[in-house]
């Protein structure tokens, strides 16, 4: 096994590549990190790799790329939408040709809808964008031949060829009927029962958030793509389409540093003030020959893994001679069609809580795909904490373990499972390590890894938003045996969190913010938990507010002196 050390900065973060960025996913791994545990935890090729939350598909284009064969399962149809076409190739030739015919027949279409004129010279152009501010057009955003980038106010001829294209006036009155030529989700943002999407704000309708003029632009495009032929092409188009279906849509908020681009930085369908009305065309332009589009996704996929096979059933994986992956759209609940101690290794990525509603924010590209047949029995079996489902934090332990006894059912005994998880919630990491345990897995350590970089969020939150992710290792016994934990109270919990935090400061030598703190604790606490074979049996209080109670006594608030983050405070002990 490599024997590479994994503890704290000693394996340097790294961003994605570009076969798995092209398309956004919530909550994406670092795929070196998952690389080199694939590496670490299996001992050769041909083993097989599990990923039963497997999300985007990081795991399971890296157990390819290690000559591994992969199954990947995910409750939510897009997650394998979106894994089966990172992994699967089409030509470079295909896709340019295609690209060019598609050019040839809507682009000066979709073009005209965001015409404009370079106040400076006074050509004709289209706009990069425009934005809107309080529901009011309020300026474009262009490139001149001649003049370069400009940003300024709309003016009477903006306001004008909008209305005059056929859509309404800047009042926000919605006129479906010029936009029906082409077909357009409008599916509610509501569950089955009536109750409203948990991270529903404004908008009621998928199509709500959508300008008219960009909605119709989708609309032709996608109908234009569903005319492709072969399917495969199809698919790729498909794929490159979703890529960028969000950015055309109202929760892309006008940044002063980006003035020419957005995203979609709040996992929620958020209400933005001010947001940016991208040019439906140029994105679809970037989503193929970009930075980080199909054209670059399908090179990089062919430099990294050689040519793999998708197969349908376990038997076709078991007796392949060559890497393989397989899929399945299935909750790991209800899952028995893998055979029992036929894995080699896990590693996943459950969901965390609350945090990320994973089935109400797929939801979106799902709309735009067709995929959402039997989308309510998807969010009713998902493992997530969401009062609007009904589902507690006890109903999610509860699935949760249930899960995981399936993943210990199918794996090899004296193999391992590695679970990812991001969470600034002691609760919440806790109740991951106690379901692990009570599904029968022998815990062996936890690792803190950084971000390859700080998240928008947690830009805006440096101190309660959680930066990087805990990797808890576990392992299957090799018989299986009945072990004995001891609960502890949250006296003697918080006695170890103040000697926990204390021990670290002092062998940082220096006062710390609380983000650093907290990532620290996980691996000495749960290290320190098993060693006395404890079990939380409750559910413990934040670290915060555990070390807020000792703020005078033992712990004292410095303010930072570099200024660089201005509301954070530094943590050191009370002399």
């Amino acid at each position: 096994m490599n024997e590479f050390s994994l503890k704290d900065n000693g394996f340097p973060p790294q961003g994605h590549s570009s076969m798995y960025i092209m398309h956004k996913f919530f909550g994406r791994k670092q795929e070196r990190l998952i690389n080199h545990y694939i590496n670490k935890y299996t001992q050769k090729e041909g083993e097989i790799v599990l990923d039963p939350f497997c999300g985007s598909g990081v795991a399971i284009g890296e157990a390819l790329r290690s000559r591994r064969k992969a199954i990947g399962i995910d409750i939510n149809p897009v997650s394998i939408f979106i894994t089966k076409n990172t992994l699967h190739y089409v030509s470079e030739d295909s896709i340019l040709k295609e690209f060019n015919a598609i050019e040839t027949d809507i682009k000066e279409e979709i073009s005209l809808l965001y015409s404009t004129r370079c106040s400076k010279c006074g050509m004709k152009i289209p706009a990069t964008c425009f934005s809107w501010k309080n529901s009011i057009l309020y300026d474009k955003r262009y490139t001149c031949p001649k003049d370069g980038k400009r940003v300024e106010n709309v003016d009477s001829s903006d306001l004008d060829h909008y209305e005059q294209r056929g859509f309404p006036s800047t009042n926000g009155i919605f006129r479906l009927k010029n936009l029906k030529p082409y077909w357009f989700p409008t599916d509610p943002l509501y569950y089955s029962d009536g109750e409203g999407f948990l991270k529903k704000e404004r908008y009621d309708h998928i199509h709500e958030l959508y300008t008219p003029r960009n909605l119709h632009a989708l609309a032709r495009l996608l109908d234009r793509i569903k005319k492709i032929n072969p399917s495969n092409l199809q698919e790729a188009f498909l794929f490159a389409f979703s890529s960028m279906v969000h950015l055309a849509s109202k929760m892309t908020p006008v940044r002063p540093t980006r003035p020419f681009s957005s995203s979609w930085i709040q996992p929620s369908y958020w209400f933005c003030t001010h947001f940016m009305e991208s040019n439906v065309w140029q994105l679809f332009e970037r989503a193929i020959k970009g930075r980080q589009g199909l054209l670059k996704a399908k090179r990089d996929l062919k430099l990294k893994i050689e040519e793999v096979e998708e197969v349908k059933t376990f038997d076709e994986l078991k007796y392949s001679p060559t890497p393989v992956f397989f899929l399945l759209n299935s909750s790991i609940v209800q899952l028995e069609s893998l055979p029992p101690n036929s894995i080699d290794y896990v590693i996943t990525d459950p969901p965390y809580g609350q945090s990320i509603q994973y089935g109400e924010l797929l939801y979106l590209w799902g709309s735009w795909l067709n995929l959402l047949e039997g989308y309510n029995i998807i969010l009713q079996e998902e493992i997530i904490i969401n009062h609007r489902q009904k589902k507690s934090i006890t109903e999610y332990e509860y699935l949760l373990i249930q899960a995981l006894k399936q993943v210990y059912i199918v794996l090899k005994p004296g193999k391992f499972c590695t679970i990812t998880f991001h969470s600034p919630s002691l609760t919440i990491r806790n109740l991951l390590y106690r379901s692990a345990i009570q599904a029968g897995m022998l815990f062996e350590e936890v690792v803190y890894h950084p971000p390859a970089r700080a998240s928008a969020k947690s830009l805006l939150q440096p101190e309660g938003s959680q930066q990087g992710d805990y990797f808890f290792l576990f392992k299957k016994p090799l018989k299986s045996e009945k072990l004995s934990y001891q609960s502890i109270t949250n006296e003697e919990l918080e006695k170890w969190i103040v000697e926990i935090v204390k021990g670290i400061i002092t062998k940082e030598g220096r006062p710390l913010p609380y983000n650093q703190l907290q990532n620290k604790l996980d691996p000495l606490l749960y290290k320190k938990l098993h060693e006395a074979k404890l079990l939380l049996t409750f559910n413990p209080k934040e670290v915060k507010k555990t070390l807020i109670k000792f703020v005078g006594t033992e712990f004292s608030l410095l303010e930072t002196q570099n200024g660089k983050l201005a509301n954070e405070k530094l943590w050191d002990i009370m002399i």
